[in-house]
């Protein structure tokens, strides 16, 4: 599942993903390409817990892929007005 809320604007989305999923060792070159797209190029300017993904040990850090082959997927929004 993933959320998005925002309580200031009353911007609230869902989406429901079931299906069969499998776990996969850890990219580091995808890892890095998906983290650009969100953050910017830039390592320096990333939060170190997002650098820490790419540089250590995935094996010692337990950092893996999820792999989902939906079967269903469920979106929802439940936004709501904000009271003045």
């Amino acid at each position: 599942m993933v959320d998005e809320c925002d309580v200031a604007t009353g911007l609230v989305r869902q989406v429901i993903a079931r299906g069969r999923a499998e776990l996969v060792p850890f990219d580091v070159a995808r890892g890095r390409r998906k983290l650009v797209r969100y953050l910017g190029a830039d390592e320096g300017r990333w939060d170190e817990r997002f650098v820490h993904y790419l540089y250590d040990d995935p094996a010692e850090r337990g950092t893996v892929w999820l792999r989902l082959e939906p079967a269903s997927l469920v979106v929802n929004d439940l936004s709501y007005a904000v009271a003045s």
